[in-house]
């Protein structure tokens, strides 16, 4: 039996399984990683199986999502006991009272992701893409929605693997943009022409491929806002702007290959981080690897 079904048939406060015998007298053991962006905090728990200490009632000045892989989730959050389904996003208000389920034992392991992100950050974003400087209020503290799940679990992968500053700051903005309700209706007619913006955007990523440039400093070579520049760029070429960066250094990695580069030398000449960080995107986007895209010695 799943573990979303097994809790739909016990109650909210506890999760028991009288067929465990002494795995309940063993802890679970619990692993955190975590990293940041300016006002966010983004944490990936990691539970084995075995007995839990429920978490009192708290509140954080950050707003706090959350998101759980394989094990239901539950809050006791304004006066009611709200589940969260695997897959859901969770929303706790900054500064309310919360605390966790009361399960005291997790027959499977359970991984889940939290986000921290400070109001100010948020209201930053919020005038942005909305022209709003109020922070929004979620009226739901449980979303059903799995195109923002995606979302959210792409930024958390993209922050905690250290992806380049522009595909984070496109997928945050992009994330943040669908969890306020925002679309392109919020994108101002005064902007300069779409050609004329993604055309200098275009020529600067061209000729400083090697850069880990931010979607702000590209805003500003086009002369618009970072939300206006993101969705234009994905509406005018179809791709993300961190895509068509990833793509520009792998172009020019095929003809340093091609030229019998080594491939560690590759990497560090098209602004990769490393070999393998060149690998995973070229084998991607070519099909093949860069050991086996380079040229053969004769024998």
């Amino acid at each position: 039996m799943s573990i979303s079904k097994l809790e739909e048939t016990q109650s909210h406060s506890i999760f028991l399984d009288e067929n465990c015998g002494t795995m309940k007298n063993k802890r679970a053991e619990i692993k955190v990683a975590t990293s940041q962006l300016p006002g966010i905090l983004i944490e990936k728990y990691q539970y084995s199986a075995g007995s839990l200490e429920p978490l009192p009632k708290h509140a954080h000045q950050e707003y706090q999502l959350g998101m759980s892989f394989n094990c239901q989730g539950e809050y006791f959050y304004r006066g009611a006991y709200h589940p969260v389904p695997i897959g859901n996003l969770s929303i706790i208000h900054s500064g309310e009272v919360h605390s966790p389920s009361e399960r005291t034992y997790l027959p499977q392991p359970a991984t889940f992701w939290m986000m921290h992100v400070d109001p100010s950050r948020l209201r930053k974003t919020a005038l942005e893409i909305a022209d709003d400087a109020s922070v929004p209020f979620f009226q739901v503290p449980v979303i059903a929605d799995r195109s923002l799940g995606g979302l959210f679990y792409g930024l958390c992968l993209a922050v905690q693997t250290n992806t380049c500053k522009l595909t984070q700051d496109a997928l945050l903005l992009d994330f943040f943009a669908n969890l306020i309700g925002c679309r392109d209706k919020f994108i101002p007619e005064s902007y300069p022409t779409a050609k004329s913006a993604i055309a200098r955007v275009r020529e600067y990523l061209q000729e400083n491929y090697t850069d880990n440039v931010s979607l702000g400093e590209l805003a500003s070579i086009a002369g618009t806002s970072r939300f206006y520049l993101s969705r234009l760029f994905h509406r005018q070429q179809g791709i993300t702007l961190g895509a068509y960066h990833t793509q520009i250094k792998v172009d020019r990695a095929k003809k340093l290959l091609s030229q019998g580069m080594p491939i560690a030398q590759t990497a560090s000449a098209t602004g990769f981080y490393d070999q393998s960080h060149l690998g995973h995107h070229f084998k991607r986007i070519v099909g093949t690897t860069p050991g086996n895209y380079q040229p053969k010695k004769e024998q």
